[in-house]
């Protein structure tokens, strides 16, 4: 009897019974899983009664919905659900974001009777007129045989569709890890400065876009991996151009040339070494901020407290996690207990004692958002119509600034991740703390409208990771391997009329990374909403023959390009190169997957080559080479050129003709993941003009 109370249970909570693996296997969730998960969620299950409980909670629809979705300029009906009778009266009170409140007053009869296990229920039916897009506080108080009952909502308002520019046009840009960027300006490691001259080059070919890796502040020095962020609302120091700030040139002498070389020259990007100098000389920066004007308050000193309140709370929690983490370490749940929570005494005190401590990092932030600003402006005006390309991770890691910061919305003892997939047989789990769904219903959606607004701010375009994670998202139980997980649902509907709101208030376009096991119909939902669909030129193909997909099947609604970070660059892909380093990484279950895995490659570059000579991109009799070259890959990208796609997406390391990819999925320390420089410096890159591809791009109806 338990153990069905706890799939029932389950399936209220929205963890989904099974789920298939790549190859199609299905794999039912254990009971085990099931209890666990509940328990993330912070169900009471301990014993039957509880799970009884917790059950007919969920059972008894409540008196309104946590959240409606409704569409601008439509008219909107809020339901009210009350024990059954003749009338009710209501009086409902609707505040939005500007805090002005509207007060409604009705006597309805019930729309529908409903059966429920606490007897008849009527269901009251409030019309409203169309409101504006936007997000509401929604308060209905209701009087029903003498008894007053008061519910809550919050109303998400969208305009329908997310943001898609008129008379824009097929267009292209490029994508690039800034971090691999090798320059003679910077410190040994891609920053804002190279961004600008990459801006420069590329507005200057005709492109309209500079795409990068997401830019969010990670644990440093030890993380460096760009998708496990510690902050989405917050961004990573190292790419600042500290030579770019005013207060550089008072401590420049104490800027060590020889160790900034060093970095510069060494094979890898040695994160530690360059978080160490880079930490070292923004204090001394603060410093002079600090005494020059933020105590005599100057025209500089009134824009950081200026940006200081706009930030608020937000900001104030960032830097005081960040301040608190030089003492305790990254982790907040193996801090002391007084301080694990952004509210307590102890980080009260803490905050007053440390104060030059707090705003040393909000003089950072204030730095990086006024380096993109700056950057967004010089793109526009330099012509590009999409200017800077974010990506936004899936989440944060497990003890992060942003969990802390905002806890009642995370799932503690559960991690987000994947299932068994090519990448990685026995799934993965990436360290995240899932979203609660019923959280983030419950505090009105606070910490994904915030995160959105943040990632859109100096944004063109925004490609959201892993998107099906807005319809459902794998959870790991804490202890149990990954292939013991489960899908849990989230309010899908919610989550893209938020973004439908931010991206139009932005006029910033979004990507739906949809890749890997699809569920049915997703893909058309996210186009229809104006979400670009992301398409791969190696994974788009005609099965069962694996035939390339041509270019004209390609949907319009789409961003395409070659790869991913996670996948190898065409010079590597060609030369069969991330065959084997997996092989000799030892991530091959087998010699014959091994194998197969070779030969399945070199049919691939024969399906290339017909591919290419059928749509007259290279000779009839053009023989397949041994190696990529540049005749090959501008072939390649015609290709995609050719594509009704809004947007293609030029990887920088194809363009450098590098084999190494930025990252190996499957590893940690064997491979060196993220810190692979370029294997050019920007400027000699830069001087190779790249007006062929332009011109290319261009002869296929693509650019400016």
């Amino acid at each position: 009897m338990e153990e069905s109370l706890v799939h029932e249970l389950a399936r209220l909570a929205g963890i989904v019974p099974y789920y298939f693996d790549i190859w199609g296997n299905r794999h039912d969730v254990s009971v085990e899983t099931k209890r666990a998960l509940l328990k993330a969620m912070g169900f009471r299950g301990g014993c039957e009664a509880d799970l009884r409980r917790e059950i007919e909670k969920r059972l008894l629809p409540p008196v309104i919905e946590p959240s409606i979705v409704a569409r601008e300029r439509t008219p909107v009906n809020i339901s009210v659900l009350l024990p059954c009778t003749d009338e009710a009266d209501f009086c409902l009170a609707l505040e939005d974001e500007k805090k002005k409140v509207e007060k409604f007053s009705f006597r309805l009869p019930p729309a529908e009777v409903l059966e429920t296990p606490r007897g008849k229920y009527g269901k009251y039916v409030i019309p409203l007129s169309p409101l504006k897009a936007g997000y509401y506080d929604l308060l209905a108080s209701a009087g029903c045989r003498g008894v007053k009952t008061d519910a809550r909502s919050f109303l998400i308002v969208s305009p329908g569709r997310c943001f898609l520019p008129d008379g824009y046009g097929r267009t292209w840009g490029m994508t690039l890890a800034l971090q691999e960027i090798v320059s003679n300006g910077n410190w040994g490691i891609g920053d804002f400065k190279d961004l600008g001259a990459l801006i420069d080059w590329i507005a200057g070919l005709g492109g309209d876009f500079v795409g990068m890796l997401p830019l969010h502040d990670i644990p440093l020095p030890g993380g460096i991996s760009p998708y496990s962020p510690i902050s989405r609302l917050y961004r990573n120091f190292l790419l600042l151009d500290l030579e770019g700030v005013p207060e550089f040139a008072s401590v420049k002498k104490a800027a060590p040339r020889r160790e900034i070389e060093v970095h510069r020259r060494g094979k890898y990007v040695h994160y530690p070494g360059i978080y160490a100098l880079k930490l070292r000389i923004l204090g001394k920066m603060f410093q002079v901020f600090y005494r020059r004007h933020y105590l005599p308050r100057t025209e500089r000193g009134r824009s950081f407290l200026a940006f200081k309140k706009r930030e608020g709370r937000d900001l104030l929690d960032y830097a005081t996690f960040m301040a608190l983490s030089g003492v305790f370490g990254w982790d907040w749940r193996n801090w002391p207990p007084e301080f694990r929570d952004p509210r307590a005494a102890a980080v009260r005190k803490f905050r007053r004692k440390e104060r030059e401590k707090v705003l040393f990092h909000v003089y950072i932030q204030w730095l990086i958002d006024g380096q993109l600003d700056a950057l967004a402006g010089r793109a526009a005006a330099k012509g590009m119509r999409a200017g800077l390309y974010f990506d936004l991770a899936v989440g944060v890691v497990g003890g992060g600034a942003d969990e802390w910061g905002f806890k009642d919305s995370f799932a503690g003892g559960a991690a987000a991740g994947a299932p068994p997939d090519e990448f990685s047989r026995g799934g993965q789990n990436w360290g995240f703390s899932p979203f609660l769904p019923e959280n983030m219903r419950e505090n009105g959606f606070r910490i994904f409208i915030k995160t959105i607004r943040k990632n859109l701010k100096h944004a063109g375009m925004l490609r959201i990771d892993h998107a099906l994670g807005l319809f459902r998202l794998f959870w790991i139980p804490e202890g149990m391997k990954p292939q013991q997980g489960a899908y849990v649902k989230y309010p899908s509907e919610e989550l893209l009329a938020i973004l439908e709101i931010e991206s139009t208030r932005a006029k910033a376009v979004i990507i739906a990374e949809d890749l890997g096991t699809v569920e049915s119909g997703v893909r058309e939902v996210l186009m229809g909403r104006n979400m670009l669909s992301y398409r791969l030129f190696y994974y788009e193909r005609l099965y069962p023959s694996r035939e390339l997909v041509p270019p004209h099947q390609y949907p319009p609604s789409a961003f395409c390009a070659v790869n991913t970070h996670d996948l190898p660059t065409l010079y590597g892909y060609w030369a069969g190169k991330d065959i084997e380093v997996k092989r000799s990484l030892s991530l091959y279950p087998s010699e014959q997957a091994h194998a197969d895995d070779l030969a399945a490659r070199g049919r691939d570059r024969e399906i290339i080559i017909s591919t290419l000579k059928r749509e007259g991109l290279i000779p009839d009799n053009y023989m397949i080479p041994g190696k990529m070259n540049a005749e090959l890959m501008l072939a390649i990208y015609r290709h995609l050129a050719r594509t009704p796609c809004l947007f293609v997406g030029m990887s920088i390391e194809d363009w450098m003709r590098s084999e190494e990819q930025p990252n190996m999925p499957g590893t940690t320390d064997a491979y060196p993941n993220w810190r692979i420089k370029a294997p050019a410096p920007l400027e000699s890159f830069l001087g190779r003009g790249g007006g062929f591809f332009a011109r290319a791009f261009r002869e296929e109806g693509r650019g400016r």
